[in-house]
């Protein structure tokens, strides 16, 4: 029973790394936006915005337990394996998707969902540096769930300026 109870808790920390992804030697955080930029927009075409925030709600609470367990098994800080928080703040990026069928406003939009959202997370302006000083997994999750609300009201800025309504407004 112990060591059924070992694998489980391993399992779930290494949830937190979406396994193999944080493993990666170069870039993790960024493989692991890039890919969540893919799914995120995937899922957010398939199940509709409203369905989508409510995942990314879900996904995010997750996020805080198997990260808070990651934190616990390998006593890391804020390990750089961890990339769980990448996809919360990059589909929370994702959501300024302007509404419209032009594939080449939604490429625009993605690709500045991504530099954006990976801005925000390299330099930590601002309050994200504080949100990363919580303890444990919401420490590791707080700061990029912050930066990726930093990259969508960005977005939503300028898509604002040039007359595009937002998916999300509708």
């Amino acid at each position: 029973m112990m060591i059924r109870k070992n694998i489980t808790i391993l399992f779930l920390a290494k949830l937190a790394e979406v396994y193999p992804i944080g493993r990666i030697k170069i870039a993790p955080g960024t493989f692991a936006s890039f890919l969540a930029l893919i799914i995120g927009y995937y899922l957010l075409e398939k199940i509709g915005i409203i369905n989508f925030i409510i995942f990314i709600s879900v996904f995010s609470l997750i996020g805080v337990i198997v990260s808070e367990i990651h934190v616990k098994i390998f006593k890391i800080k804020d390990p750089k394996e961890v990339v769980i928080d990448e996809f919360s703040g990059q589909f929370i990026s994702i959501l300024a998707l302007p509404y419209t069928n032009n594939n080449i406003d939604i490429i625009i939009s993605l690709t500045l969902s991504f530099l954006l959202f990976r801005f925000f997370d390299i330099t930590k302006l601002g309050p994200i540096k504080k949100f990363e000083l919580l303890p444990g997994g919401i420490g590791i999750m707080a700061d990029d769930v912050v930066a990726g609300i930093c990259a969508f009201i960005v977005q939503c800025g300028i898509w604002t300026y040039f007359n595009q309504q937002l998916l999300i407004t509708i």
